[in-house]
């Protein structure tokens, strides 16, 4: 499992890989996340159980990054670790794992505003899963 970004004039482009479809969801979220704070210094509290749904694939993909990105904001919370426990083509339960901002003790970095449908592909090559799309910073 792993993530990656590519280039783009104004945006961030994210791109999360996975042996599964789960896997390559989750490295997007953990890429997005990434480019707000140094994930591996949030201490991981409670489990807090997500489920998002869309239309098919590609809005899945942009709606799961939407709620993430709604749960920051509301609950002012940065998460590094992903676990879905069940992905469909239109429905995703999953486990999220994070802490509440603390500027004293995370390194914030630039703000993602939102998950945008550009560029977006989510496709299987190889033996290996693609989750991309651009990211509004």
């Amino acid at each position: 499992m792993t993530y990656e970004y590519f280039e783009h004039q104004a945006d961030v482009g994210i791109r999360g890989r996975g042996k599964t479809l789960a896997e390559a969801f989750e490295q997007a979220a953990l890429a997005m996340f990434e480019i707000m704070v140094e994930t591996k210094d949030l201490q991981l509290t409670e489990p807090q159980l997500v489920e998002i749904e869309g239309s098919d694939l590609n809005d899945l993909l942009i709606a799961w990054l939407s709620e993430l990105l709604f749960l920051k904001d509301v609950e002012g919370k940065m998460f590094s670790r992903f676990e879905i426990k069940s992905i469909s083509e239109n429905k995703i339960i999953a486990q999220i794992y994070g802490e509440a901002i603390d500027p004293s003790r995370h390194k914030l970095k630039l703000e993602v505003k939102a998950a945008t449908y550009t560029q977006l592909k989510i496709e299987k090559n190889n033996k290996n899963w693609i989750a991309q799309c651009l990211v509004d910073v």
